[in-house]
């Protein structure tokens, strides 16, 4: 492929993943009725868990591709969040773990995406999840200014 060909198909990966997040299809609970005879299933946790992941693989990709495929991450978050879906802590925990845990280096779209993630589940221990970056688990936190001035500043 040439340079233009493998940017074209890395947009189009990040364009449909996006596309299935905002059409709810991500978090559907109920099946679409794709005719009379047949219905697509209803999403689910498997499926949930290897969008997530191929939105860190293109951020990792392209570093010009990151605040794009984190910021698709934020409103898959958005959206299960929001739902009723039965695997919702679940896939909360999947996704702490392959944003926190699997992808060691902090980045701005990674403190962003912490940032959400603790203000929608501010019941959750998020002291393991962030240190040793973050002495303090609110990352606003005074004591974390330094290393929070250090992540924004590298990029």
């Amino acid at each position: 492929m040439t340079g233009q060909e493998e940017r074209d198909v890395l947009f189009a990966r990040l364009f449909g993943l996006t596309s299935v997040i905002q059409s709810g299809l991500l978090v559907r609970q109920r099946p679409l009725l794709a005719s009379a005879s047949t219905s697509v299933l209803s999403s689910n946790l498997a499926g949930y868990n290897e969008t997530i992941s191929q939105l860190v693989l293109l951020g990792e990709k392209k570093s010009w591709l990151r605040e794009s495929a984190w910021w698709s991450i934020s409103l898959a978050l958005d959206a299960l969040h929001a739902s009723d879906a039965s695997w919702k802590e679940e896939a909360v925990d999947v996704t702490i773990k392959r944003l926190f845990v699997d992808t060691k280096i902090w980045t701005p779209e990674k403190v962003a995406l912490a940032l959400i993630l603790q203000a929608s589940y501010p019941e959750r221990d998020w002291r393991d999840h962030l240190s040793p970056a973050f002495k303090i688990p609110e990352i606003l936190s005074t004591g974390n200014l330094t290393m929070l001035a250090r992540i924004l500043k590298v990029s």
